[in-house]
């Protein structure tokens, strides 16, 4: 004798409808810091195209990063987390920065980042 098909329980459609909710929410939340991040890397790497770059004084630098970011629409970017080191012929920039947002009443993600750029002096 052939059992009948049966369709999903209503315990699993709502435990399956809670996961989808929870992904888009993620996706909702995250996706922007990420689309802020790559903007934040090509600030950087159109910095890297400049010409003479290592031979500029820090506020300098500091001004185009800033000009950059203004064209690539960066929100909310401290920019104190950008530090330029410089050793002899070597200039070094890095960026290090976490972006926090707030997903569920006290639920936060944290989501770090963390770029460099070496320049010589030649």
């Amino acid at each position: 004798m052939r059992k009948n098909q049966q369709g999903a329980s209503v315990l699993a459609v709502l435990v399956w409808v809670a996961v989808g909710i929870s992904v888009i929410t993620l996706g909702i939340k995250l996706i922007p810091i990420y689309i802020d991040d790559f903007a934040v890397k090509s600030s950087l790497e159109g910095l890297n195209r400049e010409a003479d770059l290592a031979r500029l004084s820090n506020p300098e630098i500091l001004s185009r990063l800033d000009k950059h970011f203004m064209v690539n629409n960066v929100r909310n970017f401290d920019k104190n987390s950008i530090k330029i080191t410089r050793e002899n012929t070597k200039m070094r920039i890095d960026i290090i920065y976490e972006q926090r947002t707030n997903i569920i009443n006290n639920i936060d993600a944290v989501v770090s980042f963390n770029h460099h750029l070496e320049a010589n002096n030649q």
